[in-house]
């Protein structure tokens, strides 16, 4: 399982998004709650432009207590978010 995290974590700094994306779901499938993979996975799905998996990631992470979560993953979650919405919106009205 930490294999697949860590795997996860330097194909996403290759921008391997496909790689991330698989590898993170790989540890979802069995921790479905483990936070760094929810947030790389919402990264990497930001990535490779699919807005609605990246946003259900993110609000996966918003709604686990905000004291397991931690502040910096929540605030970074938080952005993403505003960021991907806003993202979605202008898709729609180019529609």
């Amino acid at each position: 399982l930490k294999a697949y995290s860590n795997r996860a974590a330097c194909y996403k700094q290759i921008s391997n998004f496909d790689g991330t994306i698989e590898d993170c779901t790989a540890v979802l499938e069995i921790e479905p709650e483990n936070i760094k993979a929810l947030i790389r996975r919402a990264q990497a799905f930001e990535g490779v432009e699919r807005y609605r998996f990246a946003l259900q990631d993110c609000k996966t992470v918003l709604q686990m207590p905000y004291e397991k979560v931690g502040k910096s993953n929540f605030d970074l979650c938080n952005m993403m978010q505003h960021r991907l919405n806003r993202t979605v919106q202008q898709l729609k009205k180019m529609g």
